[in-house]
């Protein structure tokens, strides 16, 4: 009776598992507290759909509007995130100071005269996804679209200014009180 009991048991901690996590790995929460509570269909829509997502958020859409816009910006948001970035956009711009060196993991093509006449401008963005502190939406939405995705300038541009346009426009929208235009620009009744 009591192998009976034991295996009772045993279905309901595997029963509680399989609530925790669907790989039921690990008695753990049942999701990040900081995450919603999302059903796994629109999590995964929203990793699917991650450069649409992306793209909506930079052009400002309201992070509330759906379940897959919330979940992208709370990944966006993650140090975790920004510090993969970071280590990504380092790699690239070491890549292409090594003269090609050092290996990239997977078959990156790079664009090497735009990055290397860029790399300051690159550095610093680095610098500001690492440091701690208010990071726009906008503009992490912008970096990671940038840093992730081969079809932006950091791989594909035709020229050095190309990129150089982009990293100003990421840069700037990293600032929290950012309103969308170049600092050159007069505002209003100035």
């Amino acid at each position: 009776m009591r192998a009976g009991a034991s295996m009772g048991a045993d279905a309901h901690v595997s029963a509680r598992r399989w609530v925790a996590s669907p790989i039921g790995a690990a008695e753990t929460p049942a999701q990040d507290e900081r995450m919603p509570r999302t059903p796994l269909r629109a999590r995964l829509r929203a990793a699917w759909r991650a450069a649409d997502l992306d793209d909506a958020l930079a052009d400002g859409a309201d992070p509330l509007e759906s379940d897959e816009l919330a979940l992208r910006a709370m990944k966006l948001v993650d140090p975790a995130n920004r510090a993969e970035l970071v280590r990504t956009l380092e790699l690239v711009v070491n890549h292409v100071s090594a003269r090609g060196l050092s290996p990239l993991p997977g078959p990156t093509i790079l664009r090497r005269q735009p990055i290397a006449r860029n790399r300051p401008e690159l550095l610093t963005l680095a610098w500001r996804l690492r440091t701690d502190g208010v990071h726009s939406l906008r503009g992490l939405a912008m970096a990671d679209r940038m840093i992730r995705y081969v079809d932006s300038p950091l791989y594909m541009a035709l020229g050095p200014l190309q990129l150089r346009h982009r990293i100003e426009e990421t840069l700037a929208a990293l600032e929290p009180d950012w309103d969308g235009q170049p600092a050159d620009v007069p505002h209003g009744d100035r």
